[in-house]
């Protein structure tokens, strides 16, 4: 096992290399134009404990990379759907509401003004980071709701994976808070853990949400951040709690890195939000394999759309060179994962016989659908 020193030199030094940071700009359509790839920050803090999180998990940066940047570029690509539903060319007054290391505002600021863009945070390193590095105004948020007091009101707060971390109380709390900032026609956007995704053994109390210890930012401490489980009949009694009864709401099932449930709730009890109803999670997948051996380069995973089903095939460039590679594998453990068994013919897998002294590699993996939307499923450099 590499020590996690090492990881962390090699991560970073992926993150700086411009091979990398074209594979992510190709892999972000919705950016404007002008915002070309030398424009595009992809470098990610030592402290960013969503890297270190991977990190440990995989024991690969070349995959901790990748997942970091897929789920960011998912996100960000989630972002654009809903304000382009919901606010179409208007700039809206924007919070990204416990943004981390700015994971989706490093993509965000090249597509609002930054007049309109701010965020909070309650670890004062990552607050200072997003305000330096990518000169968003940034304040710090407070275990405490009550005690959260920004100087305006917003018309879309994003809150992605805190609600799915946070006892009941204080789930309870945050969103009367949060709800309480919106302007007149305001959103609030935030995602949970349905109980869909309850680990075996475990079973939902009546009270439709199961809290325990354990996360990726364990210097929280677990009485302010666990992991948390809900029931859309929870979430729908939290919203009339602090909305009312009737009061305009949707769910987007997995809409945020196929996993967890994007609730988006409006300020305005007359405003309609049935133009979410053509939201789209867009293809996805994961490169399970990843070897370099005598016998060449050899990569093996699985591509879908949660939306239509199996891909036809995936991309991928090898120093530049583009490959065409079939999906056709029988990938039941897909299928059963996500209870689609459309899904089970999801995998692929790739080989390319390489000369004894090749030098190392850029491999890039992209799955794209029919529509042209695309997902990256892998970048890296392959010794």
């Amino acid at each position: 096992m590499t020590d996690m020193t090492t990881l962390e030199h090699l991560a970073h030094g992926l993150c700086e290399d411009a091979r990398i940071r074209h594979s992510i700009r190709r892999h972000c359509s919705p950016l404007p134009p002008e915002a070309e790839a030398p424009d595009l920050d992809t470098r990610i803090p030592p402290g960013c404990q969503m890297l270190g999180h991977s990190l440990r998990h995989h024991q690969d940066p070349n995959a901790a990379v990748s997942q970091y940047f897929n789920v960011a570029l998912q996100q960000y690509h989630a972002v654009r759907q809903i304000l382009h539903h919901l606010h179409g060319p208007t700039p809206p007054m924007f919070l990204d509401f416990a943004c981390g290391y700015g994971r989706l505002l490093r993509f965000l600021r090249h597509a609002l003004p930054a007049s309109h863009l701010h965020a909070a945070e309650i670890q004062e390193a990552a607050v200072r980071y997003v305000t330096d590095h990518f000169g968003i105004p940034a304040m710090r948020s407070t275990p405490d709701p009550k005690d959260f007091h920004p100087p305006r009101h917003f018309d879309v707060i994003w809150v992605a994976s805190l609600f799915s971390h946070l006892p009941e109380p204080l789930f309870l709390a945050w969103l009367e808070r949060l709800y309480g900032l919106l302007t007149p026609d305001g959103i609030l956007c935030f995602s949970v853990h349905d109980r869909s995704l309850l680990p075996p053994g475990l079973d939902m109390p009546d009270s439709g949400i199961l809290f325990g210890e354990g996360s990726e930012i364990p210097e929280l401490g677990p009485a302010l951040y666990g992991t948390a489980y809900v029931s859309e009949s929870f979430v729908a009694r939290a919203i009339e709690r602090v909305a009312g009864s009737g009061h305009p709401w949707v769910r987007l099932p997995k809409s945020l890195a196929q996993e967890q449930d994007i609730y988006v709730l409006s300020r305005n009890p007359e405003r309609a939000l049935t133009a979410l109803q053509g939201f789209r999670r867009g293809p996805w997948g994961w490169v399970d394999e990843r070897r370099r051996d005598g016998a060449g380069l050899y990569l093996r995973g699985w591509a879908a759309s949660l939306d239509d089903g199996p891909l036809d095939q995936v991309e991928i460039r090898i120093d530049g060179t583009l490959h065409a590679c079939p999906v056709a594998d029988m990938r039941q453990d897909v299928a059963d994962h996500f209870q689609d068994p459309r899904l089970a013919g999801s995998g692929w897998s790739f080989h390319l016989s390489l000369a004894a002294e090749t030098p190392p590699l850029h491999v890039e993996v992209s799955a794209r659908d029919e529509r042209g939307e695309r997902a990256l499923l892998y970048t890296g450099i392959m010794a």
